[in-house]
């Protein structure tokens, strides 16, 4: 499979949530303006987000479960980011589980596991992952269908107030939380991706652990992941160790579209891969296929 790279700090340019310290301060916080976080209530009806658990690291990046209509499967697949499975030291963190409301009683190992880049710092646009689950987890639990839409949809349907809104976890600590009045916004020029259709900017407030959190159209009743949150970029204006500025910085999320949208289809219509050869976490790099560990 070869070498991965792993994730230092950079200085500047790009900044991988998942990987940061979880200290809730204003310069650790990307919000824009007031903010509008608070946690997770039944009522909500995302009880299939979640997070993702692996040995050797504290970190708690976030998944949601995923569905087609009408397809069942006999395992449950999540999306996230790839560089949740990334620890320290270029090391793949291969023993990992996904936790849905953060509940360690309803753990499931990931099993399988299939993802845009295994080199998100230099290829961020592609840091997405879909990971198959060793079982299929109660009916009960949410599960969000994927959706492709474009820079332009989601401008028109923000302008026509459809509601989108983001969930993700605070680092080690804290409950699951939506941001919500929030979406995709326009790039500017100056944005590191402003040319870069793979990946929405969005005004969502969120922190370190909200990295593979989902993006949500919630629309006729139904909730619809159009994209995973990944990071938040600036091209320009962002000196390490200097206070967030939402006016400057995009957060970033990766578009449900292209190979990631066939690859949850794939997966999402299809039990295998399955069976004893694949008990393990595997991954793939680019248009490669996936490889056993």
């Amino acid at each position: 499979m070869g070498r991965m790279r792993g994730y230092g700090m950079p200085a500047a340019g790009l900044l991988l949530l998942a990987g940061l310290s979880s200290s809730p301060t204003p310069s650790s916080a990307n919000i824009f303006g007031q903010d509008d976080r608070r946690d997770i209530a039944i009522e909500d009806a995302l009880s299939g987000v979640g997070t993702i658990v692996c040995e050797s690291t504290t970190r708690r990046p976030t998944a949601a479960l995923v569905t087609l209509k009408g397809v069942s499967s006999r395992a449950d697949i999540i999306a996230t980011v790839a560089h949740a499975f990334i620890g320290s030291n270029d090391r793949r963190l291969s023993a990992c589980e996904f936790w849905p409301g953060a509940d360690p009683a309803l753990a499931a190992r990931i099993v399988y596991l299939e993802t845009g880049t295994l080199s998100p710092e230099g290829n961020w646009h592609n840091d997405w992952a879909v990971a198959r689950l060793d079982r299929r987890l109660p009916e009960s639990l949410s599960r969000l269908r994927p959706r492709v839409l474009d820079e332009k949809q989601a401008e028109m349907k923000r302008a026509r107030r459809a509601q989108f809104l983001l969930a993700g976890h605070n680092g080690e600590r804290g409950p699951l939380q939506i941001s919500e009045r929030c979406g995709p916004v326009a790039k500017a020029y100056s944005d590191l991706n402003g040319f870069d259709r793979r990946v929405f900017n969005h005004d969502c407030d969120m922190m370190p652990g909200w990295s593979g959190g989902p993006l949500i159209l919630r629309e006729d009743g139904i909730d619809y992941l159009i994209a995973v949150n990944s990071t938040e970029v600036n091209a320009i204006t962002h000196i390490s160790g200097r206070p967030y500025n939402g006016r400057m910085n995009p957060n970033t999320a990766v578009r449900v579209d292209g190979r990631f949208h066939r690859t949850l289809e794939r997966l999402l219509k299809s039990d295998a891969p399955g069976g004893t050869a694949f008990r393990c976490l595997v991954a793939s790099m680019g248009d490669a296929p996936a490889l056993p560990c």
